[in-house]
Formats: C-alpha cells, sequence, structure tokens
C-alpha cells in the first residue's frame, strides 16, 4: 500500500497546490477591484490510520482551504467621483441587490448585504449604486432639525428634481457695536418725527430772575426794554407819565412790569412770545411757557434796556439769556425720507443680506444701529435696531423703520435687553414685499458693546434660513458619512446619514459576486457601529500585494512540481516491481 499511499498522497498535493494557485490567480486578477480582499490558502495535513506507534506513522496527505483576509485594510486614494467613499478601519456598507423594474420604479431584493466597494455613483431614479450593483441603504435626515430620523436604515433615493423654496424666519446676527460710536448720539430733535421708540420727555423750561428790583418812576420816562423766546420778541414799553396797570400810580412795581410783560408777549414779532413773567420775593421773574410738541429749546431773555432803569429791573445793562431743555413726544418708530440724511449722519451701518418670501422671491433687507440713550445710575446704553423699509421713499413717507425694541447694555458691555437674545419684526416689509414675522437672533453673548477704534459696527456673523428654488448640482458625503445635496442656489440639505456594520466573526463571512458578502451562523449577525469613518472622493483599493503573490506563486509551482516527480517515482518503481516478477 506504500506506492498507492504515495500516489494518493502525491495527487492530494497536486489538487492542494492547484487550489492555492487558483486562489492566488484570483487575487492577481482582482488587484485593481475596488476594496478587493484577497484570499490565501491554508494547508491542513492528514493522518492516515498506519502504524501503532508514533514512530510508525507516515506524514499523511493534504488538504487545502481558503482564508479570507477581510480585516485588512486597503490602501485609500482620491477619486473625481464626490459620491465614491472609502471606509477608514472596520466596518462594512449595507447594501441589497436590484430585482427588476416595476411600472419603471427599481425593485430590490430585501435581503441585506454588506461591502467595502463603495464606487457608488447616482442613477437616474437617484439610488446610489456601486460597481458591483448593489444599492446603498442610508437613514435619512430630517432636514428641518439635521437629525437622523429613527436608526433604521433604508433604500437610499436622492431626490433630483427642484429644492422649493422656503421662506426666511430667522437671521442670526453677531456683532460689536462701539461703546463710543464715530457717529455719536442719535439727536432726537434733529428729526420732524422722532424716529426712535424712547417716550415722552417733558421740556426743563428756561427761567431767569432779576434781583433787587426798585421801582420805576415813570415820570422820568419813556423807558423801553426787550424780551424773546429764543424765536419771537416783544419790546415792552414804559411812557412818560404812565400809569402802572396793577399799582395805578406812576411809580412802577415788579408787578406792573411783570403785568406789561405779559401784555407785550402777544405781539411779539413775528408771533407771540412764549414767556411769562411773574414776580418772586419782589424781584422779576421770566419764565419759558414752551410745551410739548415743540422740539424748540426753551429759552427767555431780556435785552436792549434803557440805561436809566437798568439797576430797576435787576438784569444789568446788557440784560440776560437763559435756556432750558427741549421737550420730545414719544418716539414714532419710523424716520422720514425727507429726514433720511440726517439718520444716515447719526447712525452705523448694520451690513445687509438676502432674505426669502414663501414664493423664493429675494429680498434685500439693509439695516442700520443708532445709539438713542445712555444712563449713569446704572451705567446702560441704549440702541436701536432699523431697517430700509422703502428706497423709494420721498417727503414725508417712511424710509426706515425702527425694529421697536431696545438692545440694552450694561458698563461691561454685556447685552441685558432683550433677555431672549433676540428681536422680533412682526411685519418685515421692504418696497411692499412682507417677509412676514422675522426673529433676528443674537444669542445670549453674540451682541456687544465694546471699544472700537473705528467706531463701526464689526459684524462678525449674519446669515438667514430661507433661500430660492433650484436645482441639485451635486451630492457629497462627510467624515461621519452624512450624505449633503448641493442645489443651484447655494443651499446645503443633508439627506442621509450611512451607516456601517461590523461582525464579531468577519472572517466567515460568505462572498458574493460583487464584492459583497453575505452573513453566516459562524459570522454572526450584523451589528451597527456607533461611530464611523468614511472618506467621500475617495475609494478603499484591493488589499492584494503582487510582489507577495508572485512569491507565493513561485513557491506554489514547484511543490506542484515535486508532487508530480512523486507520482512519476512511484511509477517507475511499481515497475521495477512488475519486472521482478516476469
Amino acid at each position: 500500500m506504500g506506492l498507492f499511499g504515495a500516489m494518493t498522497t502525491a495527487v492530494a498535493g497536486l489538487q492542494a497546490q492547484s487550489y492555492a494557485l487558483e486562489n492566488i490567480s484570483g487575487n492577481i486578477a482582482n488587484s485593481q477591484t475596488t476594496a478587493f480582499k484577497r484570499t490565501d490558502t491554508t494547508f491542513m495535513d492528514m493522518v492516515t490510520s498506519a502504524g501503532s506507534f508514533a514512530s510508525q506513522q507516515t506524514s499523511g496527505s493534504v488538504s487545502a482551504f481558503s482564508q479570507q483576509m477581510i480585516t485588512k485594510q486597503g490602501p485609500v486614494s482620491a477619486t473625481s467621483v464626490p459620491t465614491n467613499m472609502a471606509i477608514n478601519g472596520d466596518g462594512f456598507f449595507q447594501v441589497q441587490a436590484k430585482t427588476g423594474e416595476t411600472d419603471g420604479l427599481e425593485t430590490f431584493s430585501g435581503v441585506d448585504v454588506y461591502t467595502r466597494s463603495g464606487d457608488f455613483t447616482m442613477d437616474k431614479q437617484g439610488y446610489l449604486v456601486n460597481g458591483g450593483g448593489y444599492y446603498l441603504k442610508a437613514i435619512p435626515i430630517d432636514p428641518s432639525t439635521g437629525n437622523p430620523v429613527g436608526s433604521t436604515a433604508s433604500m437610499l433615493q436622492i431626490s433630483t428634481g427642484y429644492l422649493k423654496a422656503t421662506a426666511s424666519t430667522a437671521i442670526t446676527y453677531e456683532a460689536n457695536l462701539p461703546a463710543t460710536p464715530s457717529v455719536g448720539m442719535l439727536a432726537r430733535a434733529d428729526y420732524t418725527a422722532d424716529p426712535t421708540n424712547q417716550g415722552q420727555v417733558n421740556p426743563v423750561q428756561a427761567s431767569a430772575t432779576g434781583t433787587s428790583y426798585s421801582s420805576i418812576d415813570s415820570t422820568a420816562g419813556p423807558y423801553s426794554f426787550v424780551i424773546g423766546d429764543g424765536t419771537n420778541s416783544a419790546t415792552v414799553n414804559i411812557a412818560a407819565n404812565a400809569v402802572g396797570p396793577v399799582s395805578g400810580s406812576t411809580t412802577w412795581t415788579a408787578a406792573d412790569v411783570a403785568s406789561a410783560i405779559n401784555t407785550a408777549t402777544a405781539s411779539g414779532t413775528p408771533a407771540a412770545v412764549g414767556l411769562n413773567a411773574t414776580v418772586s420775593s419782589g424781584d422779576l421773574v421770566l419764565t419759558s411757557t414752551v410745551a410739548l410738541p415743540s422740539t424748540a429749546t426753551p429759552t427767555v431773555s431780556i435785552s436792549g434796556i434803557s440805561a436809566a432803569i437798568a439797576s430797576n429791573l435787576g438784569f444789568g445793562t446788557t440784560g440776560t439769556t437763559a435756556t432750558g431743555t427741549a421737550g420730545l413726544l414719544a418716539g414714532t418708530n419710523v424716520v422720514e425720507a425727507k429726514d433720511n440724511a440726517t439718520f444716515l449722519a447719526q447712525s452705523l451701518s448694520g451690513s445687509s443680506l438676502t432674505c426669502y418670501t414663501s414664493g423664493g422671491t429675494p429680498v434685500d433687507v439693509q439695516m442700520r444701529w443708532a445709539k438713542v440713550a445712555s444712563s449713569t445710575n446704572p451705567t446702560t446704553s441704549t440702541w436701536n435696531l432699523f431697517y430700509q423699509s422703502s428706497t423709494t421713499a420721498t417727503g414725508t413717507a417712511t424710509e426706515w423703520t425702527n425694529v421697536g425694541s431696545s438692545v440694552v447694555f450694561n458698563s461691561s458691555g454685556v447685552m441685558t435687553s432683550p433677555t431672549t437674545g433676540k428681536l422680533n419684526i412682526p411685519n418685515l416689509t421692504v418696497d411692499g414685499t412682507s417677509l412676514g414675522s422675522i426673529d433676528v437672533k443674537f444669542g445670549a453673548s453674540g451682541l456687544t458693546q465694546y471699544d472700537s477704534s473705528s467706531g463701526s459696527v464689526n459684524v462678525s456673523t449674519l446669515t438667514q434660513d430661507g433661500y430660492t428654488s433650484g436645482s441639485l448640482t451635486s451630492v457629497g458625503v462627510d467624515e461621519q458619512g452624512r450624505i449633503t445635496a448641493t442645489y443651484s442656489n447655494g443651499v446645503q440639505v443633508p439627506i442621509a446619514e450611512v451607516p456601517l456594520y461590523k461582525f464579531n466573526g468577519e472572517t466567515e463571512l460568505k462572498k458574493l459576486n460583487g464584492g459583497a458578502y453575505t452573513p453566516t451562523d459562524l459570522s454572526g449577525a450584523a451589528v451597527q457601529m456607533a461611530t464611523t469613518s468614511i472618506t467621500g472622493g475617495s475609494l478603499e483599493g484591493s488589499n492584494t500585494d503582487i510582489a507577495d503573490e508572485f512569491s507565493k506563486m513561485i513557491v506554489t509551482q514547484q511543490a506542484y512540481s515535486a508532487n508530480s516527480k512523486i507520482i512519476t517515482t512511484a511509477n517507475s518503481m511499481m515497475q521495477d516491481v512488475m519486472n521482478i516478477i516476469r
């Protein structure tokens, strides 16, 4: 049996080496196949039962088995296709095979298989399919929140149609307003209608009091002096031998002079004089009568006093002038077109951006900031935000509209109001086009008031959430496996997240055509990985090492030849035995 056993073992060796050569051939043939995992050959000896002792046992026969090198990473290289994906490290894509089409729609097997071949491209219906004919599954993303919808992957189909327009609802705004603006503070009294949102301010009246009034003897007259309110004036005359209107004698008391002044205020030049005369502790007192809604600064004056009575009135020979503070009505929250130049000179540019209506109509929103108030106890600064509501307004028509809510900073430049971190514009309208309700969002610390050498507004973030319609231009993949569609309107919309899967026994997966694998009892079920690393626009190459395969091929060839030589030798020995019989 020895010669027959030798020949049988040699045949087994030929078969084993032939099997190894087949694997080597397949590895070399797939050296350029995307994500191909080479198959190595392992040999196992088969011991015969002959011999009762170890010293009597033969080396036995041989059997060959395939060993899949699935866990060995292939090299990653960039491609020009943005939907190509390369897995870095462990993991498999979950895919399904196409079974046909029904009513023009693709149908799939419903059986999940797994692959590392990430040469995905988009077909005519928006599915991502690789070179092996397998279609990618992914977890859809809710575009309104940017979060995955659940954790179960489904067939990924990217819409190739138009992205419909979305109305703007919020503006994200981050900026620093200068502690000392280059234009100073907005002067409310400079406008036909106060454009701020500040409340009513009552005037502080002007008042002037003479000292040491002395009675005037009119018999030595005549005398005169002029009273004014800063705009209009009147002359008060005391004729010779005039009888005082209060005392009824030619000796004029302070009350007589006050009465004469009050009579003259009605006949000022060119109109009545806003001034009233009274007597306090025997002295003459002049007080402004300016009241709301006038924006004039309250003023009282007395001048042109006849020298003979200068000491009597108590105002000296040159007279005196006193001023107060103008009073203002509550702000109107609008800038009239005729005040536009004044407003531009007293406010700072807050930049601009384009927002969109629900129909996709673009609306250019221009913004400006104006510092409208400050206080010292506590130290605060108040700003108003305006937007240009009309670019064609004239005269008294509104050109700029105040957002209506103040932004207040403390002495440290930190925003203390609004506490919500945003301003709401109920009906933002520009040139007749309404955007509806818009929130201007600053966040808790997005808006500050720090010193700035330029004295201007420094805008760091200015975005909005609306867009016009657009067509699909490209699809890309990031390192987290998130697929994003880019449209002709510049909008990027997250579509889906590509999960990766692993197996406890990866080397026991069953290989399918096209670089796919199906689970087996020994591999275990697929488990979704918590973290993934995917490179978009790249592919994983074959892990076949050509030099190593050629080395193994030489060794295999020698082993094959040696086994064939054993058969030849055994045959010769059999012939020798046959010759002995003859």
